[in-house]
């Protein structure tokens, strides 16, 4: 099996992933749909966690800036 990779935001997944909700299928494509749902809910739950992560970053570097510029006065 191929595996290809695709650049979408995070918002075109929450799309994709909130019309998976929606459409009409067929017995038989049950089964897809369903691992492509869980497929783009971990993407996107392993994208929170990423900002997370990025903006606590960007936090506590704000914080050592602030912490060595007031050691400089």
């Amino acid at each position: 099996m191929n595996l290809f990779s695709i650049d979408l935001t995070p918002s075109e997944i929450q799309l994709l992933r909130q019309s998976l909700d929606v459409i009409s299928i067929a017995g038989k494509d049950a089964k897809l749909v369903a691992n492509l749902q869980i497929k783009l809910e971990s993407e996107l739950h392993a994208i929170q966690v990423q900002l997370q992560e990025a903006e606590i970053q960007k936090q506590q570097d704000l914080l050592k800036a602030i912490e060595a510029d007031k050691k400089k006065k």
